[in-house]
């Protein structure tokens, strides 16, 4: 994927319905559009598979050749710019046509963040600017964090290995993180109180259903609890995590 293309789609997720409607054809799994541009000069065919990954290919009418010119960030000139220009304009209308939002990487998250709208109507909230891919979910009441989904080094949580990683911290019961510590997929929380808080590797070690319960008990558990005491003749409400 060329940085223009990286721009373009990043957190966005293909739908395979409106690209039929769009004009890909489906061969093998993988989804094909060809389109010509600059008057004919170039034919620009898009691949598609999955849900995230795109590839492109501009080819020179006359010669044949593959025309790479384009995806050169520091190239220059009107030409070179008028066909970057048309270049772009495909893929933003397939961006526009063919594409959910999504907030992650995985498709785990952007599926549990679907689950967590739907439930408690919250969405993520991007608070760092140096980690743009750490989003926070907080209860509205209490203002309190019931879930984070970040973006660590697999080597962060199983020696040895490598590669990013999205992972969900959630706040639970001791018992509840006593019980998870042998089981796949769950990990002293990182970064967080390991007493208070559980990671989860959302790779689809664990279920999203399983995840989800959790959820609900990280969401209680950041409720905000109110009562009222009497201190010196007036009560004072209080408030208890």
């Amino acid at each position: 994927m060329d940085i223009f293309t990286e721009k373009i789609f990043k957190n966005k997720i293909f739908d395979s319905e409106k690209l039929l409607k769009f004009g890909f054809k489906r061969k093998y799994g993988t989804f094909v559009y060809t389109q010509t541009i600059m008057d004919g000069q170039f034919v620009l065919e898009v691949q598609i598979n999955g849900r995230k990954d795109i590839k492109t290919k501009l080819t020179d009418s006359l010669s044949k050749d593959e025309y790479t010119l384009h995806l050169i960030e520091e190239a220059s000139g009107t030409f070179v710019g008028e066909v970057r220009e048309n270049y772009e304009a495909v893929l933003n209308l397939i961006a526009e046509k063919c594409c959910q939002e999504t907030y992650f990487m995985t498709e785990q998250a952007n599926r549990l963040t679907g689950l967590i709208l739907a439930k408690y109507g919250d969405t993520p909230e991007f608070l760092w600017e140096k980690f743009p891919g750490f989003g926070v979910f907080r209860n509205p009441e209490s203002r309190k964090w019931y879930g984070l989904i970040s973006v660590v080094d697999r080597s962060k949580l199983v020696a040895g290995q490598k590669g990013k990683v999205e992972i969900l911290n959630l706040k639970l019961e001791k018992s509840t993180i006593e019980s998870l510590q042998n089981v796949a997929g769950f990990f002293p929380a990182y970064h967080m109180n390991k007493k208070n808080w559980v990671t989860i590797i959302l790779d689809g070690t664990v279920s999203d259903g399983k995840i989800m319960l959790l959820v609900e008990e990280s969401n209680r558990l950041s409720a905000q609890r109110k009562c009222t005491q009497r201190r010196g003749g007036r009560k004072v409400r209080s408030e208890e995590s």
